[in-house]
C-alpha cells in the first residue's frame, strides 16, 4: 500500500524507516545480549565470591550481586545496528577481574604495540591468550549485521543511481530522493565499514564511535532535507507538500537511532590495564606534533632553515602540481579522440601533444618531489635525532635506572624511521591518492555531470580499498604461521648441530632427519598458503577493477547513446557533429572523447592502490613505532631547574667554613617507598677537608652522593653547597663543581687521551700530560705501543680495574673541581693495587672538599671526620680515634673486617693501626 499509486508518500521516507527499525531492531538486540551474557557472569562472580568469603559477609555479597551491574563502571550496553563482537564484552571482563587477558585481539599489550621487537610467533602466541569461547548465536549476529549493512548499502545505492538518472524533470525530486539517498548511502557504508572492523578486531574503538556518529547524523541530516523542505511541485506523484504523521514516525525512529549511537559512543569505552598487564603505547598529540613538524617546518640543521621551509613547501607544491597534471590530462585525452570523430585532426594533435606534456610535466612534478623531500628528510632525520638524544640525557636518574636501555635505543631508532615511512607512505602517498579519488568523484559529478558515474567509480574504489585491508588483515595469520614455522625449523637444526655429539652417542640421525624434514615441510606448506592468499587478493583485486571498469564505461556508452538519440531527435544528422555540441543544454550527456576520458580516469585511481596492502601494513607497523617515541618524548624529567636557579656561589656568606650541608634530609627512592631511606640526615663538611660516610649495607651511602649530584630531588630537608639550597642551583653549574671517580668507572669506546679529556673538552695536550702524571698513569702509557692513543674498548674492557680507576682519577683531575666525591673508588681493587691508586687519590684530593663513601674502613683511617649511618640518620660522627674510643657501631665495624677479613685492609694500613681499646683486647 505504501508504494500504491494511491497514496501518495515520499519514496525516500519509507527507506528511512527501513534503516532506522533495522539500527534500532539491531542496536537493541546488542543491548540485551550484552545484559544477558554480563549478567551471567556476575552471578557466577558473586558464586565464587560467596564459596571463598566468610559467612558474615553474605550479605555484603548480596549487595554486590544486585549492584555489580550498573556500578558505575563503563559497560558496553549498545553495539550500534547490531554490532554484536565480543570485543566489549571482553573488556568489561577485564575490568571485573579477567587477569591477564590482553584486551585487543591481535596484539600483546605488552609486546607489539609497544615494540615492534615482539617477532610474529608472540603475536600469534597473543592472539591464542586472549581468544574466549563464543556460542553461536553470539558468533552468528556480527555476520548478520554485516549482510544486512551490505543489502541495504546496495539497495540505497541502487535507489540512488535510478533517482538520479530519471528522466524526472522536476528538480524537486532531485532534493527529495537523491540528496536523501545519497546520505542514506553514506551512512550505512560507514555503518558496513564499522561492522567488518569490529567483526574482525574484536574490539569498539574510538575511530568506530566516530563513524557510528557521523553516520547516524549524516542519516538524520538527510532525513531533515527530506522533511524540512517543502516541495515547490505537485506534478510528482511520490511527493507531498506537507509533512505527514509518517515523516514524524521517521523523526522518531531516527531520533532513538542517533540517541543509541551517541549513548553507545560514550559508554564503550577501553578498559584501563592494570600495570601488571603492561600498557600499550598511545599517540601523545603534544609530541606527536613536535614530531612530525621537522617534516613540514624544519629547523636550522647542516643548511640554514629558510632553506629548510623552502624545500619543504616545494615539495607539497610538487605534489599538488603533480596531481593537477595528472588529473587534467584525461580531459584534453579525451578532448582529442571527439576532436577525431569530428575528423578536426588540427586540434586532435594540439590536445595529444597537451595531454603528453601534461603527463612529462606530472613525471617531473613527482620525481622533482622525491629529489627535493630527500633533504627534508634528511633534515628532519637530523633534528629529530638531536631532539630525542637531547631528551633522554635531559630525563632523570630514576627513569634511566628503570627503563632497558636496548627498548630505549629501539623506540627512538625505530621511532624516527617511522617517522619517515608515515611521511612517505601516508602524506605524500596515500593522502594524495585519496584526493584523486574524491576529486575525480567531483569532475564526473560536476564537469561531466553525470551523478551515477561518480557514485559508481567511488563505490568501487572505497570497496577496493576495504577488501584491500580486509584481505591483508587475514593475510596475517598465515605470515604468523610461516614466521613461527621459519623459527621452529632453524631452531630445530640448531639445536641439532649443538647436541652433535649427543646424537651420535644415541645414534639418533635417523630421527633427528625425520623431526627436521617435519618442520621444513610445514614451513613450505606455510609458504604456499602465504602466496595462495596473495594471489586471491591479487584476483580479488582485479575482478573489482575490471568491475569497476566495466560498469564505468558502460554508464558512459550509455550516456553517450542517450545523447546522441536526443541529438538525433533534435535534427542533427551527425550526432558527433558542431550541432549536436550546440544541443549540450538540451542533449546533456557524454560525447564519444568521454569515453576514453573515464577510462584514463579510472586507470589511474587504481594504479597506485595496486600496493596498498603493503602501504597499509607499513603504515601500521609506523603508527605503532611513532606511539613509542612519541611516549618517550612525552615523558618528563623529575629533577628541572627551578625558573630562577643561580649559578654557585663561591663561597658561604653565613659560614664560610662550610662547603657541603645536609640539613635534616629526608629520602627514599620513588621505586622503593617501603625501604629505610634517610629519616633526617644532618652533617656538614667543611672546606678541604675529607668526610667519610661508612654504614652497613642498605643504610644510604650512596645515596647521599646521588642526593648531592642532584640526581634526586629530597623529599624533605635541603642539600647545600656554600648555603645555597641545590634545587636553586642550575644542574649545570652544580655538576660542574663536583668531581666523581665512581667504584666501576666506565669508559668510552675511545681512546685514552680522549676518555682523560673527557674532564675539559678545552684542555691542552699540556695540561693532559700534567693529570697523567699525577694520576700516576704515564709509566703504563709509555708502556703501550700506541701511547695515548691506545683504544680501551667498550667500557674500557682493555684496560685492568686499577688503570681504570687511574684513568677516572686523571680525568676528575682535569676538570679541576672543587668537591670530589670518591664513591667506593677501591672497594673493588685488590691491596696491591688499592696502594697504588691511593697515592692518586691522595693528590686528587689535595686542597678539596673530598666525600669518601668507603666500605673499607682501612682507606679512611686519615679522614678529618667520618660519618656513621644508622636507620637513615647519623648515629656516630667524629675522627677514627674519636669513634674507637665510644666503643660503638664504627668500632664493631672496624673489629670485623680487622679480624674477619683481614684482605680489605692495605699492609700500610695495619702497620700504623692504633691498638684496640683494653676491653676489646679483653674480649678477643
Amino acid at each position: 500500500k505504501l508504494f500504491s499509486k494511491d497514496i501518495k508518500i515520499r519514496k525516500s521516507t519509507v527507506l528511512y524507516i527501513l534503516a532506522a527499525g533495522v539500527g534500532a531492531t539491531f542496536s537493541l538486540l546488542r543491548l540485551c545480549t550484552d545484559l544477558i551474557s554480563k549478567a551471567s557472569e556476575t552471578a557466577k562472580q558473586d558464586e565464587e565470591k560467596v564459596e571463598n568469603s566468610k559467612p558474615d559477609k553474605e550479605a555484603e555479597l548480596g549487595d554486590t550481586r544486585r549492584s555489580s551491574v550498573f556500578s558505575g563502571r563503563r559497560l558496553s550496553l549498545f553495539n550500534i545496528n547490531g554490532r554484536m563482537s565480543m570485543g566489549n564484552i571482553n573488556a568489561f571482563d577485564s575490568r571485573r577481574g579477567g587477569g591477564s587477558r590482553s584486551f585487543v585481539r591481535g596484539r600483546n599489550q605488552n609486546g607489539v604495540d609497544s615494540s615492534r621487537a615482539v617477532s610474529d610467533v608472540e603475536e600469534a602466541a597473543a592472539d591464542e591468550e586472549v581468544e574466549e569461547p563464543k556460542s553461536k548465536f553470539e558468533a552468528s549476529i556480527p555476520i548478520v549485521s554485516i549482510v544486512v549493512h551490505f543489502l541495504l548499502f546496495g539497495y540505497f545505492l541502487s535507489a540512488t543511481i535510478l533517482t538520479s538518472v530519471s528522466s524526472d524533470p522536476a528538480f524537486v525530486n532531485a532534493i527529495y530522493d537523491s540528496i536523501p539517498l545519497g546520505c542514506a548511502t553514506v551512512a550505512v557504508f560507514l555503518g558496513l565499514i564499522v561492522d567488518i572492523r569490529d567483526f574482525h578486531r574484536k574490539r569498539f574503538t574510538s575511530l568506530q564511535r566516530m563513524l557510528y556518529s557521523m553516520s547516524a547524523l549524516i542519516l538524520w541530516a538527510g532525513c531533515i532535507v527530506l522533511i524540512a523542505l517543502p516541495s515547490s511541485s505537485t506534478e510528482v506523484d511520490s511527493l507531498e507538500k506537507n509533512p505527514t504523521a509518517l515523516d514524524i514516525v521517521t523523526i522518531v525512529c531516527l531520533t532513538i537511532y542517533v540517541i543509541l549511537s551517541v549513548v553507545e559512543g560514550r559508554v564503550c569505552r577501553k578498559p584501563k590495564v592494570s600495570a601488571k598487564d603492561g600498557k600499550k603505547a598511545k599517540l601523545n598529540k603534544r609530541a606527536l606534533l613536535t614530531i612530525l613538524k621537522p617534516y613540514f617546518w624544519p629547523n636550522k640543521t647542516a643548511t640554514s632553515a629558510t632553506l629548510n621551509r623552502i624545500r619543504a613547501i616545494t615539495t607539497w607544491l610538487c605534489v599538488i602540481l603533480s596531481k593537477a597534471c595528472s588529473l587534467t590530462s584525461p580531459i584534453l585525452l579525451g578532448t582529442a579522440s571527439t576532436a577525431l570523430t569530428r575528423f578536426d585532426y588540427e586540434n586532435a594533435i594540439r590536445y595529444s601533444i597537451y595531454y603528453a606534456l601534461l603527463q612529462l610535466a606530472a613525471s617531473t612534478f613527482k620525481e622533482a618531489q622525491s629529489l627535493v623531500y630527500l633533504r627534508v628528510g634528511q633534515a628532519a632525520f637530523v633534528q629529530l635525532s638531536e631532539l630525542s638524544f637531547n631528551h633522554l640525557h635531559s630525563l632523570s636518574l630514576d627513569w634511566h635506572l628503570k627503563k632497558k636501555l636496548g627498548e630505549v635505543i629501539r623506540s627512538m631508532d625505530r621511532g624516527i624511521a617511522a617517522c619517515d615511512m608515515l611521511m612517505k607512505y601516508l602524506f605524500l602517498w596515500l593522502m594524495p591518492a585519496v584526493a584523486e579519488c574524491i576529486l575525480v568523484t567531483i569532475i564526473f559529478a560536476s564537469y561531466f555531470d553525470y551523478f551515477p558515474l561518480a557514485v559508481s567509480v567511488f563505490f568501487f574504489v572505497l570497496t577496493y580499498i576495504v577488501w584491500t585491508i580486509l584481505v591483508t588483515l587475514w593475510r596475517k595469520k598465515f605470515r604468523k604461521q610461516v614466521a613461527k614455522s621459519d623459527n621452529d625449523w632453524h631452531d630445530k637444526c640448531t639445536d641439532s648441530l649443538i647436541n652433535f655429539e649427543t646424537v651420535k652417542y644415541f645414534t639418533a640421525e635417523e630421527y633427528e632427519k625425520i623431526r627436521f624434514a617435519k618442520s621444513v615441510e610445514t614451513f613450505q606448506m606455510g609458504s604456499v598458503n602465504v602466496q595462495a592468499s596473495l594471489s586471491f587478493l591479487n584476483i580479488s583485486q582485479q575482478i573489482l577493477l575490471q568491475s569497476c571498469l566495466a560498469t564505468s564505461l558502460s554508464l558512459a556508452v550509455i550516456s553517450i547513446r542517450n545523447r546522441q538519440d536526443c541529438c538525433v531527435a533534435a535534427g542533427c544528422t551527425d550526432p558527433n557533429s558542431q550541432c549536436c555540441t550546440n544541443l549540450g543544454s538540451i542533449c546533456p550527456g557524454l560525447q564519444v572523447g568521454d569515453f576514453v576520458t573515464v577510462l584514463t580516469y579510472t586507470i589511474n585511481l587504481f594504479m597506485p592502490l595496486n600496493y596498498l596492502g603493503s602501504v597499509y601494513n607499513m603504515i601500521v607497523m609506523s603508527l605503532v613505532d611513532l606511539a613509542n617515541l612519541s611516549e618517550l618524548l612525552a615523558e618528563n624529567p623529575d629533577v628541572t631547574d627551578a625558573p630562577d636557579a643561580v649559578l654557585v656561589p663561591p663561597k658561604n656568606d653565613t659560614d664560610p667554613d662550610v662547603v657541603v650541608e645536609f640539613d635534616d634530609v629526608k629520602f627514599h627512592y620513588p621505586t622503593q617507598p617501603d625501604t629505610k631511606g634517610l629519616k633526617g640526615l644532618s652533617f656538614k663538611m667543611k672546606r678541604g677537608t675529607v668526610t667519610a660516610v661508612v654504614g652497613p649495607t642498605g643504610e644510604g651511602k650512596t645515596t647521599v652522593s646521588r642526593l648531592l649530584f642532584r640526581f634526586y630531588d629530597v623529599l624533605g630537608g635541603a642539600v647545600k653547597i656554600n648555603g645555597m639550597d641545590v634545587r636553586s642551583l642550575k644542574q649545570k653549574s652544580l655538576r660542574g663543581a663536583i668531581g666523581v671517580v665512581p667504584q666501576n668507572t666506565s669508559l668510552f669506546n675511545d681512546t685514552l687521551k680522549n676518555n682523560i679529556r673527557y674532564g675539559n673538552q678545552n684542555a691542552t695536550d699540556e695540561e693532559i700530560m700534567q693529570v697523567i702524571e699525577d694520576a700516576q698513569l704515564k709509566s703504563f702509557i709509555d708502556s703501550l705501543p700506541e701511547g695515548w692513543d691506545t683504544m680501551v674498548g667498550d667500557r674500557g674492557l682493555k684496560l685492568s680495574g686499577g688503570e681504570k680507576q687511574r684513568t677516572a682519577i686523571a680525568r676528575c683531575l682535569l676538570k679541576n673541581p672543587s668537591i670530589v666525591v670518591l664513591d667506593e673508588a677501591t672497594s673493588a681493587l685488590d691491596t696491591v693495587t688499592e696502594n697504588s691508586v691511593q697515592d692518586a687519590l691522595d693528590r686528587l684530593g689535595s686542597d678539596r672538599t673530598v666525600l669518601v663513601i668507603a666500605h673499607r674502613l682501612g682507606t679512611i683511617r686519615k679522614a678529618d671526620n667520618i660519618i656513621v649511618l644508622g636507620d637513615g640518620r647519623v648515629a656516630e660522627e667524629g675522627t677514627h680515634d674519636e669513634l674507637l674510643a665510644l666503643n660503638g657501631k664504627y668500632a664493631e665495624m672496624w673489629n670485623m673486617q680487622l679480624h674477619s677479613n683481614r684482605g680489605n685492609i692495605s699492609r700500610a694500613d695495619f702497620s700504623e693501626l692504633d691498638p684496640l681499646p683494653e676491653a676489646e683486647e679483653k674480649k678477643e
